[in-house]
């Protein structure tokens, strides 16, 4: 009984892991279309690297969470990147829609920004609101060569 037991557990755990593969792969098919182009408009405005730009573009979650002071060194560390130019190949989070399940929808990319000065290791996580994308959370670590 224990081995039949087991083998049902196994196979329930097996089904479970798969139906999240198709799910998240959908996921990334759906978004591709809609948050990679969000992604490059949202670079695009804000590495103005201008307060009321960069807010205009986060999250009201974001907003509560950031100092002003945080916000302004955020902006003079990112600000030495220069302008954004293009980003690599967006790289979508199946770890983060299989969690967005559970909750709000989030869609996490990470990739390689290029900019200006530099280049960047990007980490973006969005969240849609009335048909448009708002950041979560957003991160640039500069690349060294």
């Amino acid at each position: 009984m224990r081995i039949q037991t087991l083998r049902l557990i196994v196979a329930v755990l097996m089904t479970a892991v798969v139906m999240l593969y198709i799910y998240t792969d959908r996921e990334k098919d759906y978004y591709k279309k809609s948050a990679e182009p969000a992604v490059t408009q949202i670079l695009t405005e804000i590495s103005n690297w201008q307060k009321e730009t960069l807010l205009k573009h986060l999250a009201p979650e974001a907003k509560q969470i950031i100092s002003e002071e945080q916000l302004e060194k955020l902006l003079q560390q990112y600000q030495k990147l220069g302008r954004f130019r293009s980003v690599k190949e967006l790289n979508f989070s199946r770890t983060a829609s299989a969690f967005s399940l559970m909750g709000e929808k989030r869609i996490n990319y990470s990739g390689i920004a290029n900019f200006d000065n530099a280049a960047a290791n990007l980490n973006i996580t969005l969240i849609e609101r009335g048909g448009f994308f708002l950041m979560y959370n957003f991160t640039l670590a500069q690349v060294i060569e």
